[in-house]
């Protein structure tokens, strides 16, 4: 199975993109957080409704940032992997200082 070079770089960044997943999962319910409290400062307890919609997006995007990891752990090894078995295929490098082939015809003098 032959993969490409940059298919397999951006399954490394998107992988590491992911892992970064509950970062911003905590992040987005801290605002969320803040703002099901201002809701609750607003209503009071007059509608338990408007609060438990906050509530329930905090959870969502909790829930996202906890199932983006795993996944992004998953693409990210098996984009590693496959990345250096591909680097292993390769042919070595051409030395530096090798003389050129010179496939030109010869002309006597």
């Amino acid at each position: 199975m032959k993969m490409k070079r940059p298919l397999l770089i951006t399954g490394i960044a998107v992988g590491a993109l992911l892992t970064l997943g509950p970062f911003i999962g905590m992040l987005l319910t801290f605002f969320g957080m803040h703002r099901a409290f201002q809701t609750l400062e607003r209503t009071g307890m007059k509608d338990p409704g408007a609060l438990s919609a906050d509530i329930g997006t905090v959870l969502y995007s909790t829930a996202a940032g906890l199932v983006a990891l795993p996944v992004g752990l998953i693409v990210l090894s098996l984009c590693i992997v496959l990345l250096v078995l591909d680097h292993r295929r390769m042919p070595p490098p051409l030395p530096q200082n090798a003389p050129a082939a010179d496939n030109s015809p010869t002309t006597p003098k």
